[in-house]
């Protein structure tokens, strides 16, 4: 896995033993994944998965103390990468619906979300999917609530915070759009979408 040039690094200096941990952390998800000699035992996931939990813990701290709790920054994608791996490794030992796989979800989400910021052109159908998924999540972390770490559930909060952020600037783009036209601006999303497909075909 490597960082994208364009992440930011930490603003708080306090942040970067953080990020050196969490480094260390995901290089050995990366081992434990690419070791096909054994099986994956719960007790290396989990031992793991409580360190990544102690940064965050830490983490929450200094974004509360700075009031920013929605900070994005490259331990933020770090944590991203850990959480992705612990997601996967939570469902191969069977326990795919518990809150750590929220953080990969919303990672998910989230890409989606500025890829169709960026992209410019969404259906009300796209949001309303999102906004259905994201309150799905927020059910997990309510189930979740007595089983799972504080710190993790309140990541996960400002994480879901994040999306529902984006989610409110795009759909505010399309309130004055009329039942009328609704249709019509539909359709053109859709013609959008396979032109931009076909490009994407003859490029490759």
């Amino acid at each position: 896995m490597t960082d994208s040039p364009a992440v930011e690094a930490p603003l708080d200096p306090r942040e970067q033993p953080i990020l050196d941990r969490i480094l260390v952390v995901r290089d050995s998800l990366s081992l434990l994944k690419q070791d096909r000699s054994t099986y994956i035992k719960s007790h290396d996931v989990l031992k793991l998965y409580e360190e990544v939990i102690e940064q965050v813990h830490l983490l929450n701290v200094i974004r509360e103390e700075q009031d920013k709790p929605l900070e994005q920054n490259r331990v933020d994608y770090v944590l991203d990468d850990c959480f992705q791996l612990i997601s996967l490794f939570f469902l191969t030992i069977g326990r795919n619906n518990e809150a750590p796989a929220v953080y990969s979800m919303t990672s998910t989400i989230k890409r989606l979300l500025d890829h169709l910021k960026e992209a410019a052109f969404y259906s009300p159908k796209d949001l309303e999917s999102v906004s259905q998924k994201l309150a799905s999540m927020q059910e997990t972390l309510k189930r979740e609530k007595a089983t799972h770490s504080p710190h993790l559930l309140k990541l996960l909060e400002n994480r879901l915070d994040t999306c529902r952020h984006l989610l409110s600037e795009l759909q505010s783009s399309l309130v004055d759009l009329s039942p009328q036209l609704l249709p019509v601006y539909e359709r053109l999303v859709s013609i959008l979408r396979s032109i931009s497909a076909a490009n994407t075909r003859q490029k490759v």
